[in-house]
């Protein structure tokens, strides 16, 4: 594929992915993030060695699917043929980054991307000169880039990344590697392990990043402990009273019921929109239940629709909420457990102080899209690596 027509895919992709997200309402989470990989050269070079190299990033989410990010860094290439020859690369870039499974603890992405690179050619710790000008082989220059891989959310609140990944630059040069007998420009291949922590935002405020808005915090920079035991109000709430319940129903299987039941759930913070979400609970009674149920509804309705738990054996119980409720501005919902006796509820959100759901927008489009553009990167990509230079 021509270089430039390659460059005009990437940024046309890129314009059209952002406008569509800006559109969309940006989401505003910025994330920080270190690359530490090894880097070699691809193409004229026939034994290039890898070396390592270190990269900085910062990007800001437009959603949950689309990204824009910089990243700078600094590594070296070396060919195993020429002892003492070196080429040392400041590479510094815009680019796009793609996520297809932002929801699930393991996510896979694509970037697509390009920028400029600052290059010096040394052959034993002396920058090399042009053997007819005399000027020294250090320049500015420009390169597209692909890549992608996969990254691993190491906390519940997904805020704390690992990655690992690939990424292939195709530069404008054929002067890295300061030979010129192939009828390509040099390129890099990168492999990597990634860190990135990223700042979640939100628009209604969650001053202590626990998942409950501030308006529904009773401890709005104090956060939750996320044990699942009321997990709703943003409040540490100490330890489930399992221990009553099992008292109870020890000493006198005859003796009035006076516990009211204990609900454990872990809140569903993020779902994606029109599909269904499962809720399970775990749910601890000394006698008997008499209902287990789900109330919920879309942010901003008024009224509030209600589905049973099913009881799953023993003490889980699952249930959903309709997929054709489950829209762009969010969900609220609570797990309510009751006994016969009818002496107290069991419950994970109130409908004063309810769990609430970010809703993510445009699913399925966003993964046609970002397939789509994936798949132009990637295969050009891996054209330029197949393909024999002349």
């Amino acid at each position: 594929m021509n270089k430039k027509r390659y460059f005009l895919i990437v940024s046309v992709i890129c314009v059209i992915a952002g406008n569509s997200a800006y559109s969309a309402g940006a989401k505003g989470d910025i994330g920080l993030g270190l690359k530490l990989g090894l880097n070699q050269f691809e193409g004229d070079v026939q034994n290039p060695a890898l070396r390592p190299g270190a990269f900085g990033t910062i990007e800001y989410n437009l959603n949950d699917f689309f990204a824009l990010g910089i990243e700078s860094g600094y590594s070296y290439l070396e060919d195993k043929d020429r002892p003492g020859f070196q080429t040392r690369i400041i590479p510094f870039e815009l680019h796009a980054k793609l996520n297809f499974m932002p929801i699930s603890r393991i996510n896979s992405y694509a970037i697509l991307g390009g920028g400029g690179v600052y290059w010096i050619a040394i052959q034993d710790g002396f920058t090399i000169r042009d053997a007819a000008t005399q000027e020294l082989q250090q320049k500015m220059d420009s390169f597209v880039k692909a890549g992608g891989g996969f990254e691993f959310a190491l906390t519940k609140k997904q805020n704390t990344y690992l990655s690992i990944g690939a990424t292939y630059r195709y530069s404008m040069t054929d002067m890295l590697d300061q030979i010129w007998s192939g009828d390509e420009n040099d390129a890099v291949v990168e492999g990597y392990l990634g860190f990135t922590y990223t700042f979640r935002a939100t628009s209604r405020g969650d001053r202590d990043d626990d998942g409950v808005p501030d308006e529904l915090d009773l401890e709005p920079t104090v956060p939750e402990d996320n044990d699942g035991y009321m997990d709703h109000d943003g409040k540490l709430d100490g330890v489930p009273p399992l221990g009553d319940v099992w008292k109870t129903n020890r000493d006198a299987k005859n003796a009035m019921d006076n516990v009211p039941p204990v609900v454990i759930h872990m809140p569903i913070r993020r779902a994606p929109e029109g599909k269904s979400i499962k809720i399970t609970a775990e749910i601890f009674e000394n006698k008997k239940l008499k209902v287990a149920s789900i109330l919920y509804r879309p942010r901003n309705f008024s009224e509030w629709k209600v589905a049973a738990l099913r009881n799953m054996g023993g003490i889980l119980f699952e249930g959903e909420i309709p997929g054709n409720f489950v829209k762009q501005q969010g969900v609220e919902y609570c797990v309510i457990a009751v006994d016969e006796s009818l002496n107290g509820i069991g419950y994970s959100g109130l409908p004063n102080r309810p769990n609430e759901v970010e809703v993510i927008a445009n699913p399925i489009f966003w993964r046609i899209f970002n397939g789509f553009a994936a798949a132009v990167g990637w295969g050009a990509a891996g054209y330029m690596i197949w393909r024999k230079q002349k």
